[in-house]
């Protein structure tokens, strides 16, 4: 039986559940330590740029490469985004610099990919300064990127074939899906494309509640995007507490199982 794995958990989720690397009050080891066995992945919360730049040993030991754990890594939220329209010929360098500087930290866990919020902005800049990110991030290393939704960017109003023109791949959050009532990525073929879900119940809009706060209608809807996202998608339990994570699990087996009776 895999670590995440119950009596009540279909093989369709096996091995491909992870969780934040914040579900205890303590460093990044700590809290990997404490998931090793009780999920397949950890997702590296890298919110900080200046914070994670200055994480050392003591933060990142060498010893996490030997945890029955796989690794991605969640790209900082405060990139160094140029604040307003950018005539420079490079206008993401600064933020793809930084963030490569901070997976740079986590190479030797060789994360499997980095999940990226777009930045601010109307949809021809975002498509500008993620087009050039995606460019100095592909000559840089072969971690592959995915854009994630957020409440300023469904990803969608990027165009139908953004993702592809700049290889980028989709991380489906289903909370802010619910939260910001981003209906139209139902509409769109995102949900069958993404590599990687975030799920976790809005409440007010974005609070990261446990699964088990989804509303009945929430969860019709979270039931018929898990139908939709592929087979092996990872499907990341983003409570950034360990008792939420617990609730969480059952109810995304639940979901999983729907698909497999339906």
């Amino acid at each position: 039986m895999t670590p995440q794995e119950g009596p009540n958990t279909p093989n369709t989720l096996e091995g491909r559940i992870a969780a934040p690397s914040f579900v205890i009050p303590a460093g990044v080891a700590e809290n990997a330590r404490f998931l090793a066995g009780k999920v397949d992945e950890v997702g590296l919360c890298l919110f900080e740029t200046a914070a994670c730049l200055h994480y050392g040993p003591q933060d990142l030991p060498q010893d996490l490469a030997l945890l029955p754990l796989r690794w991605h890594a969640h790209l900082p939220v405060d990139l160094p985004w140029p604040a307003k329209k950018s005539a420079a010929a490079h206008p993401a360098r600064e933020a793809t610099n930084a963030a490569l500087a901070v997976l740079e930290k986590t190479a030797f866990l060789h994360p499997r990919r980095a999940v990226l919020h777009p930045p601010l902005g109307n949809p021809e800049e975002q498509r500008r300064l993620l087009a050039d990110f995606s460019r100095h991030w592909r000559q840089a290393t072969d971690v592959p990127l995915l854009l994630e939704n957020v409440e300023h960017s469904d990803v969608l109003c990027l165009g139908q074939d953004f993702l592809e023109e700049h290889h980028l791949g989709f991380c489906l959050d289903v909370g802010h899906l619910l939260g910001y009532a981003q209906d139209n990525l139902l509409h769109s073929t995102l949900p069958e494309r993404a590599a990687m879900a975030h799920w976790s119940a809005p409440g007010e809009r974005d609070r990261h509640l446990p699964l088990t706060s989804l509303t009945p209608s929430q969860e019709r809807t979270a039931a018929l995007v898990m139908a939709r996202l592929p087979d092996n998608a990872v499907h990341m339990a983003e409570v950034f507490n360990w008792s939420g994570v617990a609730r969480s699990l059952p109810v995304l087996a639940a979901l999983a199982q729907r698909q497999t009776v339906s």
